[in-house]
């Protein structure tokens, strides 16, 4: 369940200060904008918007992770990244109003600071720099959210290939940074889904999954080319 955790004062205004998106911002401006938004806790799994709801807001993750997600009509779902904390996210329907075109979901306890559009409008109005920001991070988004798109038509194989070969390695070795739970939030798939892509691609002879399931040797050559096909 979300909760209210501060509205003013100067807890809001750090994290507004701490946003490199909003740096822009002189003094009294950012002031008027941390003094119009609210602090909220959300808990992982809940979120903090949903594809088809307003644009009514931005937001600044102060504390947690929060995950853009898309959905398919098959059912299918994709991350396109992970908030960082500090950052802005979820302010394109401010800046263009309209319907939020995908989720955005914590995957830890998170606290969130919830920026009111109107409020959002009047700051950036009055200072270009922190729009061109926006607008530059927004480019960004958009060529995530396009490869997300075209990810969801592809088979979950080829797509964790594809996830494999952008891991750090060192050399044909890859470690997942963690369980496989936390791999398969990246794509947006149950854990189980993420295993059986893993010994599909063991069986074909793509890759060596090492005991614990946390690491494997890639044969990056035949890797990639499975995830291009």
């Amino acid at each position: 369940m979300t909760v209210v955790v501060g509205t003013r004062g100067v807890r809001a205004r750090d994290v507004v200060g701490s946003c490199p998106q909003l740096r822009g911002l002189d003094a009294a401006a950012a002031r008027a904008l941390a003094d119009a938004s609210t602090l909220r806790c959300y808990a992982a799994g809940e979120p903090v918007f949903l594809e088809g709801g307003p644009g009514d807001a931005m937001f600044v993750l102060h504390r947690g992770a929060v995950v853009a997600r898309l959905g398919s009509a098959a059912g299918d779902v994709v991350d396109l990244g992970v908030a960082a904390e500090g950052h802005a996210f979820g302010y394109s329907e401010v800046l263009r109003p309209g319907r939020r075109s995908e989720d955005a979901v914590a995957i830890r306890d998170s606290t969130v600071l919830v920026v009111p559009a109107a409020a959002a409008l009047r700051a950036l109005r009055a200072s270009p720099e922190t729009l061109l920001a926006l607008a530059r991070d927004l480019v960004r988004i958009v060529g995530l959210q396009n490869r997300a798109r075209s990810g969801l038509r592809r088979p979950v194989d080829r797509r964790v290939a594809a996830l494999l070969l952008e891991l750090p390695a060192g050399g044909e070795l890859v470690a997942f940074g963690g369980s496989q739970t936390l791999l398969a939030q990246r794509l947006g798939i149950a854990r189980q889904t993420l295993n059986a892509a893993l010994r599909t691609l063991a069986d074909r002879g793509l890759l060596v999954l090492h005991p614990g399931g946390r690491s494997a040797t890639l044969d990056r050559a035949r890797l990639a080319a499975h995830a291009a096909s």
